[in-house]
Order: structure tokens, then sequence, then C-alpha cells
């Protein structure tokens, strides 16, 4: 949800104040409407209007238009704007979440960037003259850097599948260069226990809760399958779930009633969790050094992971194990967007 920190200071004249105030409010609108209608509210931008990211580096207004209908031709963009705030006398930064769903690959695959874009406005108009994104899954942002090719280049050959079915929603609020933080809207699960001798990538209790949505309840009903398949095994309480569809609603007591009394349904509350993804048939000692990397991440970077983790486990078992989508997740504690 978009949020105006407009900050203060006494360096700020309030007149200047008030053309970086409203600068936020256009961009809140603007940036909103940008990617699905491919065009800009010209008069609110310089004509020599200038913008630079890793890759991509124009020098006027109509060149970024240009550029702009050209990502809308390759990709159906989806554009989250967080927050904007006044940053300088005639700056302000807007914080962002944008994913690029490939329109003309085989295999489609989705970029996810996070990041910063910093404005400069002219102060006797309120005009835009200039944009500069910085990604958060790199450190070297200048223009055509190694890093910022390789970070596309990366994303755009991952031969990971994600199938299309119903799967529970979530928003990445950063992309590192190893990990995202999502933050997931609370939904309902089937759920079986698993002993505490079960291994880290253990599909106990598989059977049970597909007999449940297949039928096994007390109405009879079928129940499409969903993904990801979620486990938490060789930990305390550990258990397997499967996500219900999100028609079915949130409300965990309106689902039909298991045949089968290992089966339960709940209500997953949700919350903020940092993902990182990896191929294959995931074996016991793949997913704990996953977990053991992501952890390490975090804490580099100064988050608070808690204890515990999740696998999830994306694919039928029909899919070759370069194309398979396996997560580890681990819930992050008080974290905050900058």
């Amino acid at each position: 949800m978009f949020s105006a920190d407009y900050g203060t200071s006494s360096n700020y004249s309030s007149s200047g104040e008030n053309v970086l105030e409203d600068a936020c409010s256009f961009l809140s609108a603007e940036l909103r409407q940008l990617f699905t209608t491919g065009e800009v509210t010209r008069a609110r931008y310089l004509l020599n209007f200038t913008f630079q990211d890793p890759i991509v580096k124009v020098s006027s207004l109509e060149a970024f238009v240009n550029n702009l209908r050209l990502l809308r031709t390759v990709f159906n963009i989806d554009f989250v704007l967080h927050s904007c705030r006044v940053s300088g006398p005639t700056e302000v930064v807007t914080r962002w979440t944008m994913r690029l769903q490939q329109k003309l690959l085989p295999w489609r695959p989705a970029l996810v960037f996070t990041g910063r874009s910093c404005y400069t406005v002219e102060s006797a108009s309120g005009r835009l003259a200039t944009q500069t994104d910085v990604w958060d899954a790199i450190k070297d942002n200048s223009y055509l850097s190694v890093e910022g090719v390789a970070h596309v280049l990366r994303q755009a050959t991952n031969p990971q599948t994600t199938p299309g079915l119903d799967q529970p929603a979530y928003e990445v609020l950063r992309r590192a260069g190893d990990y995202e933080v999502r933050r997931y809207e609370p939904y309902v699960v089937a759920e079986v226990s698993m002993p505490a001798s079960a291994a880290p990538a253990s599909g106990t209790g598989f059977n049970e809760l597909a007999g449940y949505i297949f039928g096994g309840n007390a109405g009879r009903q079928k129940m499409e399958m969903t993904t990801p398949v979620i486990t938490t095994a060789g930990q305390p309480g550990a258990a397997m779930r499967f996500p219900m569809e999100r028609k079915l609603g949130t409300n965990a007591a309106l689902l039909p009633t298991p045949n089968d009394l290992r089966v339960i349904t709940r209500m997953e509350e949700g919350g903020v969790f940092a993902s990182a993804s990896f191929s294959g048939f995931p074996l016991d000692f793949e997913v704990v050094e996953a977990e053991r990397r992501l952890r390490g991440a975090l804490l580099l970077d100064g988050l608070q992971p808690l204890e515990g983790y999740a696998l999830a486990r994306y694919n039928d078992p029909f899919t070759l194990p370069l194309f398979r989508r396996n997560e580890v997740l681990i819930a992050l504690k008080d974290f905050e967007l900058e």
C-alpha cells in the first residue's frame, strides 16, 4: 500500500516543500497507471528528462516513453508503489516492487526487482527532471554494470517453473541477490502432522491430504490441487500442509469436514518471510544446506530470522529436476521497508 513520508527539514522553504509534496502525490497516481497504459503525463516531465538504471539509460522524455512501450510489448508488468518521501531540497525517493512476466519465451520467466527511484524536481515548475533507479539485489548500480546485467540474465534464464495452480497470495517486499522477502496474506490449509523422526525432505502425509481434497470429506466435495506443498519436517510440530483454493474463503470452519481424522483444516496467519529457491528433487542435505545459507544471508544483511523453517515444493512428480521449483521459507521478526 502506498504511503507518503514527506519528511521535515528546516532547509526546505514552505514553497519548496509544497512542490515536493505535490511531486509525491503526482507519482503515487502516475506510477499506478504508467505500466497499464504505456503513457506518461507529459506536462509533468521536462522534455530532456533523463532515466537510468543498471541496464537502461535514456536522455529524453520521448526515449523514456519508447522504452516503456517496449517493456509493455515484451512483458506483463505488475508494479507496486510502497512509499514516496522527500529526501532533499529538490529530490523525492520512491520505493517499489516490479514483476515482469515474459510474454514471448515458451517458459515465460518472471523477473522481479525491488528498489528505489530517486527523482529530481525542477523547483520553478515542479516538473520531473531526472530519475535514477537503484536495485536492492546488487551493489554496483552503475549503467551496464556486470553485476546488474548478470542479475537480469540469471532471472531471464531461470528454468524453474511454477504450475498454473492457485497458491497463497504474497507481495515481494525486497529482492536481494539470493533471496526474497515476502508478505503473505492469511490463507487456509489442510494439514497432517508428521512424525518427529520425519526427515527434512519427507513426503509423509501427502496421500492423506490428497484424499481429502479429492473427495475424502463429509460432502464428497472435490477441490482443486494447489501449490506449493509445504512441510516443516524434522522440527517440533512437524506437519505437511496443502493451501486451500482462495475461492473457498478464509474461514477454515466452512471447509468440508475431513473423513480422515488425521487431517485438520486451519488458518495460516501469513506474515513476512524470507524465501530462497533451488531446483531438483530436494534431498535432505540440500534442504538443510539451503536453510543454512538463507539464514546466514539474512543475518549478514541485518535481518532477524526466527527459529524454524518450511520447505515449499511447487511441482508434480513428473516435472524434470532442472525445471522444479523448491523453496525454503524462514519467518522474519520486525521487518520494515526503508
